[in-house]
């Protein structure tokens, strides 16, 4: 094919001209922080930042090379990939409080990570003793442990480990593990961050654990135990879980339990 380099490079410009190399993505509202990414033109990777919501009450300017003022930028991944022949961010979660950042780089392609976790207000990292998890971390409320997965030799999540920050990697604690090759793992928080949650799921067939993130060397509880055929999904508020299911229905419905069931028994039906 290599009389056709000419013709990929032209098409490849003519890509290029068509991308705005210098964006910025939608801000979003987390806490007392407005969380956002952007890219600049020449660079491979993302910049993630954040802005105060007392330094900007309505949502930061999204506009091409602008650059929100008071940008606290807490991860340059054109800096981390700098040397590297491959970079990818496997995980990328700032504490409850704030302060701490946790992210996971692979720097080998094989989509297995290292994590980091970082002082935000010193841009210091404070631990670097655990590696070789798969996708997504996840905090407790006061940010002295984090939970991270771990994958199979098919590369599937199947466990779940606690982590204490600053400490060795050969005391984490494994706090879930899924024998069942059909099933996935996915973790993380819920949107007020009052919980660490657990979602496994094959292709037919949901189920979510959850530990209550100011506890979190506590025992994870089930919402549902799974039931073949049964999908579903789950966000906590209040003292309720709002539950979407399959259970009666094959187009779903919505239906909501209290937080401490344990059975789709107890789905009230709204």
């Amino acid at each position: 094919t290599g009389h056709q380099v000419e013709l990929r490079s032209t098409i490849f410009d003519e890509i290029k001209s068509h991308t705005q190399e210098s964006d910025l993505s939608v801000p979003v509202r987390h806490g007392a922080w407005w969380y956002y990414s952007r890219t600049i033109e020449g660079e491979q990777y993302s910049v993630y930042a954040r802005v105060s919501v007392q330094d900007s009450p309505e949502r930061p300017s999204v506009s091409g090379d602008h650059v929100p003022p008071d940008e606290q930028v807490l991860l340059d991944a054109n800096a981390e990939a700098a040397g590297e022949e491959f970079f990818s961010l496997g995980a990328f979660d700032v504490s409850p409080c704030g302060q701490l950042l946790a992210y996971a780089v692979d720097t080998t392609g094989d989509e297995r990570f290292s994590v980091r976790i970082k002082d935000v207000s010193t841009g210091d990292l404070i631990d670097e003793a655990v590696t070789g998890i798969g996708y997504g971390v996840a905090w407790s409320a006061a940010a002295d442990y984090l939970f991270y997965t771990r994958v199979d030799e098919a590369w599937r999540p199947h466990e779940v480990w606690r982590h204490l920050v600053g400490g060795p990697a050969q005391d984490d604690v494994r706090v879930h593990a899924e024998t069942d090759e059909r099933y996935w793992m996915g973790l993380g928080t819920s949107r007020d961050d009052r919980f660490v949650m657990i979602a496994l799921g094959s292709k037919n067939t949901s189920e979510f654990w959850t530990l209550d993130a100011a506890e979190p060397t506590g025992d994870f509880s089930v919402i549902a135990p799974r039931s073949e055929g049964v999908e579903y999904d789950v966000e906590l508020a209040g003292d309720r879980a709002w539950i979407v299911h399959n259970r009666a229905h094959r187009d779903f419905e919505l239906a909501w339990a209290p937080i401490d069931s344990h059975s789709a028994d107890q789905w009230n039906t709204v």
